[in-house]
């Protein structure tokens, strides 16, 4: 995907769509769709991204495909966040969460706690919700050795600290 941002080749992630909606590919098709949208998100295209994340949590529903649809829904709620709909967001980040305690996947539980935490800062009368979330997506993180993230959850952590009520 990095490639395709990078040089503008969304026509290879189209052409891949097409390839899997020919063959009938529902898996392939959903995470071609995920990767276009990705793109779209990247550009600022909002509503674009919106339609293709939502077929994509389609397909993976209709797949059970779970790890497939908390990343879809994870994705939405970002877009959600960036357009203000901060209940919607909150919502599908929680559904998120929920669906990573039931696969067993914290990496998943972490993520959604750090974007409840991020969005629960700016609530005002929220900080004090906010620091347990980013505390505990860190201490996840930390224990499970998602190195990549501690980084990111410390300095979330530490807006949010610096902002503190």
């Amino acid at each position: 995907m990095r490639i395709f941002l990078s040089y503008g080749h969304d026509e290879h992630a189209s052409l891949a769509e097409r390839l899997c909606r020919e063959l009938g590919n529902k898996d392939g098709l959903q995470r071609t769709l995920g990767n276009q949208a990705a793109i779209l998100y990247a550009r600022g295209a909002l509503d674009g991204a919106t339609a293709l994340y939502k077929e994509q949590e389609r397909l993976c529903r209709e797949l059970g495909n779970m790890a497939g649809l908390s990343s879809s829904l994870g994705n939405q709620a970002n877009i959600l966040q960036a357009r203000g709909n901060l209940d919607g967001a909150m919502a599908l980040y929680k559904e998120v969460e929920r669906r990573s305690c039931e696969l067993g996947k914290p990496e998943g539980i972490a993520i959604s706690l750090a974007n409840q935490a991020v969005l629960l800062s700016s609530t005002p009368g929220r900080r004090r919700e906010a620091r347990r979330l980013a505390d505990e997506a860190l201490a996840i993180a930390t224990s499970h050795g998602y190195q990549q993230l501690v980084p990111q959850f410390q300095r979330i952590r530490g807006s949010i600290l610096a902002g503190a009520e």
